[in-house]
């Protein structure tokens, strides 16, 4: 059995009766929306057309917010509806980064997430869904798609059926008639200039709403060959009803890559300049303390973003091991484990020899993967297309590089006397690892537009080529560059530091250059990371 609907929108009048039958029914807070209608017009004053369509969770046959969910709080039903149980739920968010379609929200009141279940008490007492109950038109159809004989699957027999966003590979099961291409693509259409009542989308500035515009004009004068992108941006069709987003990952996350960089990064550059030692680890005391510091804070900015953080033991016991949050924690947890070793190792000598060796070894490959296993947590948020980005495990692992270089720049008056982290190869293997990431890095940001989704996932990278635009060249990104020149700067003040180093009057001023160059690397840094954030959930999906 797999439940769904047909919407006809031969037949929808845009009355919103589904959407309150809805809110009514399953008691929906202010604000949040299981279905809701858009409206889209296109055409100028006197020729308007007005076109509906009725949106909603598709109840997927493959529902990425399943796969990401930590908690199996959500579920896949025998009869097709995918659902949430509240009480599993520890309220990550995670799922409504994970929905192409926009459908999943948090409620506030309780903490977790909800959305369409189609109405699943009713299904269980033989009757249809509220929203299809009230439809004056019949426009909302129900059925199990599986039975031949339902009218659905006689619908969909006959063809000329669409679905929305099919690219994303999601296998939807709500189809649409004669619906507005403009409604159920939202990259088709614009809120440049306001709604019905003149207002605009809460959480999004106008200039990225303007911004917007002028990438979906360019794509449809590309797509019709013209070059008129003035033309075609006039051309566009209008969103002028619709309902409101939040942008729901916000500093915490940020400031959780950057914690994360930071302790695995001081491992990761430390090791090498410690590997001398027979206990490579009971060498690098305050690398491994402060390590361990920015995991633990790292930990905390996860659990402090969880709507219902009491829960967050609810990953461990009643974890959904496809989920890379989960494998994630795992991830951090054995690393924590392994920091606190050799953190032990450096005050009480716990370690020699072969066992010393081993407990670096370790350490170093637990520290990689709390640096990049966050790439896989956004590959499975396929709703933000700008986190499929191909390779993001190595871009997190340079990043790691940049911020652990560059701590250890700056804590180099503190580490005389600790093994070869105050030798005189010690600050030029740091300037080059910084150098080298940094540079890396800028050449990732000028050519990721080049890392959009291939194979399977190819047909998602137009919307790919539209998020990355505006995280590299939108209103965000005039802030960001000058944090990218700073990076330049920095790579010359670091090759400024290695040139003069060898001058006797070069002593004191040695560190300043180091420390000007590791503070540049460290906010420019941060910026990319929230940016990316950021703009990954301001591109429209609904």
């Amino acid at each position: 059995m797999q439940l769904g609907f047909v919407i006809d929108h031969s037949k929808c009048i845009g009355c919103h009766a589904c959407t309150i039958a809805c809110k009514s029914e399953n008691n929906v807070p202010l604000g949040d929306f299981r279905t809701w209608v858009k409206y889209t017009e296109r055409g100028t004053f006197p020729e308007v057309k007005r076109s509906f369509a009725v949106l909603r969770c598709n109840q997927c046959s493959e529902p990425p917010c399943v796969e990401i969910c930590p908690t199996v709080a959500l579920t896949k039903g025998e009869n097709g509806i995918v659902d949430i149980d509240p009480k599993w739920c520890v309220g990550c968010k995670s799922c409504t980064q994970a929905c192409p379609y926009d459908s999943i929200y948090i409620n506030e009141d309780k903490g977790t997430a909800e959305k369409c279940h189609f109405c699943a008490h009713r299904v269980e007492e033989g009757l249809a869904p509220a929203c299809a109950v009230v439809c004056p038109t019949e426009a909302i159809i129900p059925g199990d798609f599986e039975d031949a004989a339902s009218r659905v699957a006689q619908l969909v027999a006959e063809g000329d059926l669409e679905l929305r966003k099919a690219s994303a590979l999601t296998k939807p099961n709500v189809y649409y008639k004669e619906a507005a291409p403009a409604g159920l693509e939202p990259l088709t259409t614009t809120p440049k200039d306001g709604y019905l009542w003149a207002n605009r989308r809460d959480g999004v500035s106008p200039e990225t709403e303007d911004f917007l515009a002028e990438l979906m004009g360019q794509a449809q004068a590309a797509a019709s060959g013209d070059g008129a992108a003035q033309g075609a941006l006039e051309d566009l069709a209008r969103t002028t009803y619709d309902v409101d987003r939040k942008v729901l990952w916000g500093g915490k996350v940020s400031s959780y890559l950057m914690t994360k960089s930071l302790s695995a990064g001081l491992i990761l550059t430390a090791l090498p300049l410690a590997w001398g030692a027979e206990s490579p680890m009971a060498a690098l005391g305050l690398p491994t303390a402060l390590a361990l510091v920015f995991l633990v804070a790292t930990l905390a900015l996860l659990i402090g973003d969880l709507k219902r953080p009491e829960r967050f033991y609810f990953l461990l016991t009643h974890p959904n091991w496809d989920s890379w949050l989960v494998r994630g924690g795992i991830i951090l947890s054995v690393f924590g484990g392994l920091l606190a070793l050799g953190l032990f190792d450096a005050l009480f000598g716990l370690t020699s020899g072969g066992a010393g060796q081993a407990l670096g070894v370790a350490s170093a490959v637990m520290a990689a993967a709390a640096a990049g296993y966050t790439g896989s947590l956004f590959a499975q948020a396929k709703g933000r297309v700008l986190w499929m980005q191909r390779g993001l495990w190595p871009t997190l692992i340079v990043q790691a590089l940049i911020a652990g270089a560059a701590a250890m720049l700056l804590l180099g008056p503190l580490l005389d006397g600790i093994g070869g982290l105050s030798s005189a190869a010690g600050p030029s293997v740091l300037h080059g690892i910084l150098i080298a990431g940094l540079g890396l890095h800028l050449a990732w940001f000028f050519f990721g537009h080049k890392l959009g989704p291939r194979g399977k996932e190819a047909g998602r990278d137009p919307e790919y080529q539209q998020a990355w635009a505006l995280f590299a060249q939108g209103p965000r990104a005039k802030v960001l560059r000058l944090h990218l020149a700073g990076w330049v700067l920095a790579m010359l003040a670091l090759g400024l530091s290695a040139a003069i180093a060898s001058e006797p009057w070069a002593t004191e001023a040695l560190w300043w250059l180091d420390a000007f160059a590791a503070v540049l690397a460290l906010v420019g840094l941060h910026r990319i990371e929230h940016d990316f954030v950021q703009a990954g959930q301001e591109l429209p999906i609904s």
